[in-house]
């Protein structure tokens, strides 16, 4: 996973450095994770190969509106660009009331579902290869750090381990990657998840607003 800060500034923004925004890219296809969304963040995006079509999750640490001022602006352009998947966004409950009183006094419709996860009793959830928590932090409102951690990493065949149990390329690769047989008359794998192994080393990652202090 990579991460590219979107904003680093606290409480207002400057001529080189806009309010809270981060993103985290997965490092296999274009899915990507957006925690906290000051205003103009999608400004931001614009200098980024970033897509809304390609965001998964939008994750929200507190109210203040350095961190979410940003989400309406955003969302409508993620309607107007064509996205209609669901997209999850998880938030303070008083983030989620603001945004659908901004949605129907100024007529905003998507297209998509907003699947809403509130930060007050939520135990996490899994979103593809992830699985989302948080941590309450000291902060003057209540504050929230997000855990990424990476417990389904996606799978590639290992050919050292086909050749070695004399599987002919073919068909009977793909069978192993469905996680069917890779038998032959020749030869046969213990299983075919031996044959299989992750695309790299999984790990976790979390993001705190502590270290700069927020207004």
């Amino acid at each position: 996973m990579d991460l590219l800060f979107l904003g680093t500034s606290a409480g207002v923004p400057t001529r080189r450095r806009n309010v809270s925004a981060l993103a985290l890219i997965e490092d296999q296809g274009k899915g990507w994770f957006l925690v906290d969304c000051g205003e103009a963040t999608q400004h931001q995006l614009l200098r980024t190969p970033l897509s809304a079509a390609d965001l998964r999750a939008i994750c929200i640490t507190h109210v203040h509106g350095d961190h979410c001022y940003g989400l309406p602006g955003l969302l409508a352009s993620a309607a107007m660009t064509g996205r209609r998947q669901p997209l999850l966004l998880i938030a303070p409950q008083a983030v989620h009331d603001w945004l659908a009183a901004t949605r129907m006094l100024t007529a905003l419709h998507l297209p998509f579902e907003l699947r809403f996860h509130a930060l007050e009793g939520f135990t996490g959830v899994a979103v593809g290869a992830w699985d989302i928590d948080a941590f309450a932090l000291s902060h003057r409102v209540p504050s929230h750090a997000f855990r990424f951690r990476e417990t389904r990493r996606p799978q590639r065949l290992d050919p050292a381990a086909l050749a070695a149990a004399q599987v002919p390329r073919g068909p009977l690769w793909g069978g192993c990657m469905a996680a069917r047989t890779c038998c032959t008359k020749a030869a046969c794998c213990a299983a075919p998840t031996s044959c299989r192994r992750p695309m790299a080393s999984g790990g976790w990652w979390w993001r705190e607003t502590t270290t700069i202090p927020p207004c």
